[in-house]
């Protein structure tokens, strides 16, 4: 019972941590560019379970556990090759670097400044002395926070809404992780650095005799996604809009004033990419995939829309709704990673199409029970 106690004690202090937490518009060269509130806190149940696990991993520094690996380093179509997160690991994203006859190309980094550098060592070796360039999918630490590590070796390419929310959100996250998910070290020396190229919706980089397609849709995961594609070749890098064989990432967190996640955007998004039968689809997290993974990730999105409007319509609240949609979407893919993520997907759901969420307590009826 001591240790119950303990770990809630742990857990309210990690709540407690979140909510103290406070271009260049020409571009010459291989890349040509055309230009096309917090509501309210979330839902605790998610919350307390996934702050009791951050409280114990804070005991432990695990950044070496985060360190991608370059064994798993393959080359999925001609000319690009990903650093694959085969087994799911947290905190490790996959990695693509796609090179061309002039210049490399890589998307994302990896956690902090020991995983970008092995990237950097990696694409190094592949260009022999060709031009480098560094893009991310979104701002997210594991996927970001290593550029510095670039800097000054390759030409860094974010879209302006990206940019813009690293500046804005990236020293809250960069607490989070290193006081509540165990990273301190892997983060220690890491420093925001602004990107060297700023675009708007959309823009292209002729490696030599490969070129890649760069593009910002719309807010979804987070308000910079970037969708990075190889178009001749059918290959698509998707960052955290799909994680292949696992619940979607909602990153729902009004207590650092992060509340942006838009379900509906994110589905289009998905649907428009499907639309292109793409032959090579690299998620954020899991093993490399499919069109099908698409496919799958639209149909269990509109499961969770049509369902929660259909329970609003009829009058549950939301505590109801993810006390009996839960367990239904487990049993559709029971085989599917981040289950503990589903109360997160249906809580923006309801807020988005139902109105916001409802101060429910839900924490201190728990720690009193």
């Amino acid at each position: 019972m001591n240790d119950v106690v303990n770990l809630i004690g742990a857990a309210r202090a990690a709540i407690s941590t979140w909510r103290s937490a406070a271009s260049r518009s020409f571009i010459q060269g291989p890349l040509r560019m055309s230009l096309r509130r917090p509501l309210a806190r979330l839902f605790m149940t998610p919350v307390l379970v996934w702050a009791c696990s951050l409280a114990l991993a804070a005991n432990k520094d695990l950044s070496r556990e985060k360190i991608v690996d370059l064994d798993h380093l393959t080359e999925v179509s001609p000319g690009v090759h990903v650093i694959e997160d085969k087994d799911h690991v947290v905190l490790v994203p996959n990695v693509t670097l796609i090179t061309g006859k002039d210049a490399v190309l890589v998307v994302d980094t990896g956690l902090g400044t020991e995983s970008a550098r092995r990237v950097l060592q990696t694409a190094e070796r592949l260009a022999k002395g060709k031009r480098l360039y560094l893009t991310t999918t979104h701002f997210h630490p594991e996927h970001g926070f290593g550029a510095h590590v670039f800097k000054g070796k390759a030409t860094l390419i974010y879209n302006r809404a990206q940019r813009d929310e690293l500046l804005k959100k990236g020293p809250a996250y960069r607490r989070l992780f290193s006081e509540r998910l165990g990273v301190a070290e892997a983060l220690k020396d890491m420093r925001f650095v602004l990107p060297d190229i700023v675009y708007e919706r959309e823009a292209e980089i002729d490696l030599g005799g490969r070129v890649v397609r760069l593009s910002h849709h719309q807010p979804a995961h987070t308000l910079g996604d970037q969708v990075v594609s190889v178009p001749a070749q059918g290959v698509v890098i998707l960052g955290d809009l799909l994680e292949t064989k696992s619940f979607p990432i909602f990153p729902w967190f009004p207590e650092i004033e992060d509340t942006d996640v838009d379900p509906v955007n994110w589905r289009e998004i998905l649907q428009a990419v499907e639309r292109t039968q793409p032959k090579v689809v690299i998620p954020g997290h899991g093993p490399v995939g499919t069109a099908r993974d698409l496919t799958e990730a639209v149909r269990h999105m509109d499961t969770v829309r049509d369902e929660v409007t259909k329970r609003c319509s009829s009058g549950q609240d939301l505590a109801s709704i993810q006390k009996d949609l839960t367990p239904l979407l487990r049993a559709q893919h029971p085989d599917w990673e981040l289950q503990d993520w589903i109360a997160n997907e249906i809580l923006v759901y309801h807020t988005r199409l139902c109105g916001s969420a409802s101060e429910l307590g839900l924490f201190d009826k728990v720690a009193r029970e």
